[in-house]
Parts: C-alpha cells; sequence; structure tokens
C-alpha cells in the first residue's frame, strides 16, 4: 500500500513540473525582452507601451516680447515643444498677416528651426533681412515628431499669438523761429500834462517802482501813496477805454487812451468813486476817481502804468521819470 501512494506522489509532481515548464517564458540573455526604438514608434525608448506616447506634440510655451513694436523690429521668440515619449521633433515659425492668415514675406518670415529636443526652450533667430510692414501678425509655432504627426492646437496651448507692427513716428514738425525782439526805447517825458494825483503825496521806496518783484510777476507801474479820497485825474487829454473792476488785483480801475498815443492804467480807486465811463472824451486834470486800496493792496495809493503800443497788447515803460515831470521835481 505504501509502494501505491509513492507513486501516485510521483506521477502528480512530475504532471505540476510539466505545466509549470510551459507556461515559463523563454530565457534570454538579459533575463528580458525589448523592442529597440524606430522611426516606427516615434522616438519612443525602450519598454514604452503605447499608451505612454502623446498621440500629437504640444506646444507647451510659447513667449513673444514685445506684442506691440515699431517697423523695422521683430519680437523676440521662444518656445517648447512637449511630447511624452518622444525625443526630437522638427520645427518651423512662421508669421503671417492676422487678416488674411496669408504669410507676410515668405522668405523672411518662414524659420525653418530644425530638429529640436522635446522639452528644451529654444530660441528663434529671425534673418537679419527679416521686415514686416505696419500691422497685426500671427506668430505660429509649426511642428512634426519623426511619425509625420503635427502640432496639436489646443485653448490652452494654441502654439500662436497675435502681436502688432506699429508704424514710425512721424517727425515732428519744426519749431517755428520767434520773432525777432526789439529792444523797448525808454519813453520820452512830456512836459504837456499834469501830475495825476491831486494832494498830498509820496513816491515811496524801491518796492513802489516799476520792475519790483511780486507774487508770479514783477511790477508794471509805480505805486503813489496818497490819502484815501484823494483825486486822481487825467493826466493828459484823451479817451477812456475801459473802466471795470478786478477783485483780486488791480481793484477799480479807469484805462485811458493819451492824445499823444499812449495808455494810461489807474488802478486801486475807492469803492463808487470812478466818475467816467467808456468812450468818455476827458481833458487834462479832469477827474477820473479818488484814492483808494481795492483789489490787492495794502494801503491806499494809486497805481499808474504807461504803456506804448496799446495796454496788454505793446508793452509798459517806466513811468516814474514822466510822474516827475508832471510834479515839476528833480
Amino acid at each position: 500500500m505504501s509502494v501505491v501512494r509513492l507513486c501516485l506522489a510521483a506521477v502528480v509532481l512530475a504532471v505540476v513540473f510539466a505545466v509549470l515548464a510551459s507556461i515559463a517564458p523563454a530565457a534570454t540573455p538579459g533575463g528580458a525582452s525589448y523592442e529597440p526604438a524606430s522611426a516606427s514608434n516615434g522616438g519612443s525608448g525602450y519598454g514604452l507601451s503605447p499608451g505612454s506616447i502623446d498621440v500629437r506634440p504640444i506646444a507647451a510655451s510659447l513667449k513673444v516680447s514685445p506684442r506691440r513694436m515699431r517697423v523695422g523690429h521683430l519680437p523676440k521668440v521662444a518656445f517648447r515643444i512637449r511630447q511624452k515619449g518622444v525625443t526630437v521633433v522638427d520645427v518651423r515659425v512662421r508669421i503671417y498677416r492676422a487678416a488674411t492668415r496669408a504669410r507676410a514675406r515668405r522668405l523672411t518670415t518662414n524659420v525653418h528651426v530644425g530638429k529640436v529636443r522635446v522639452g528644451h526652450e529654444v530660441a528663434v533667430r529671425w534673418p537679419k533681412r527679416a521686415r514686416l510692414r505696419p500691422g497685426r501678425y500671427v506668430v505660429s509655432v509649426h511642428a512634426s515628431d519623426p511619425t509625420g504627426r503635427t502640432l496639436a492646437r489646443t485653448d490652452r496651448w494654441p502654439g500662436q499669438t497675435v502681436v502688432t507692427i506699429l508704424p514710425k513716428p512721424q517727425p515732428k514738425p519744426p519749431k517755428p523761429e520767434p520773432d525777432p525782439v526789439e529792444p523797448v526805447t525808454p519813453a520820452t517825458p512830456t512836459s504837456a500834462g499834469v501830475f495825476p494825483v491831486q494832494g498830498a503825496f509820496s513816491f515811496g521806496n524801491d518796492g513802489s517802482r516799476f520792475g519790483a518783484g511780486r507774487k508770479g510777476h514783477t511790477h508794471e507801474g509805480h505805486d503813489i501813496s496818497a490819502a484815501a479820497g484823494t483825486p486822481v485825474v487825467a493826466p493828459t487829454a484823451g479817451t477812456v477805454t475801459a473802466v471795470d473792476f478786478q477783485k483780486g488785483g488791480a481793484g477799480h480801475y479807469v484805462v485811458m487812451r493819451s492824445v499823444d498815443g499812449r495808455d494810461f492804467f489807474l488802478c486801486h480807486f475807492q469803492k463808487g468813486s470812478t466818475i467816467v465811463t467808456v468812450g468818455q472824451a476827458v481833458s487834462a486834470g479832469q477827474q477820473l476817481a479818488s484814492v483808494g486800496s481795492t483789489g490787492s493792496s495794502s494801503g491806499p495809493h494809486l497805481h499808474f502804468e504807461i504803456w506804448e503800443g496799446g495796454w496788454r497788447q505793446g508793452h509798459p515803460v517806466d513811468p516814474l521819470a514822466q510822474l516827475k515831470l508832471w510834479a515839476g521835481v528833480a
């Protein structure tokens, strides 16, 4: 009975070894089998399954700077291609009109970059003769892998962008030459006429004189100090050309055109003291108003200006010599 059992055990073991031998892989020198990469499998590495290879290459990044430039310049372009399971792709970069999608210039904007390694950033070198006219253009990357599969474009990885070429700025027109400035000849005082303040007065100090510094401007007349209410008269015969009020400056004032062609500007009158109107003819010594301190004034005085060539059209002159002649003082 023990001999029979031993025989059965031997048979079972023989069957088990036979089954194991039938399912074991054939032995090879390296202990495993590999399929080498070739053009037929898209340049993939050894041992990669078909599911580990991207179907088409993708422009994982596209850097274009600047997006707006003047004519005569081209943007700096750098790109990086991604395709899992592929090591090298063939790349071209093209620029064409955004409106027509026709290439702007066949030779200068179609750059064959050549074979580039996947996963590496590559900068584009434009030909020196490349030029684009003003307009909107598409910068587009084109790639193909060893099996001919071309670049896939998606919303996330479009592989292209738009740039704008601006025209050259127009040259600024030359500035017109300024009119030659003729030197101002001081007015020659005339003895005909009367002093404009009829009462006690003072010519003041240097701050009262023509050309003295003022906030934002220089003094264009002479200040004659006198008591408030002192009559102010027309120095010569003439015509009143302006009667007005300036709150932050002259206060109540009168402008008159003298018979000798000069304009006289008199201001800071007392409120309500002006007794002439525009267009009125006046004679030498006729009262115009009274000394006051209206407008921008620190005390009662008459501000007196002489203009040659028209008030605010010509130029003011220093009136002190004329005032002294009228006053009969040296």
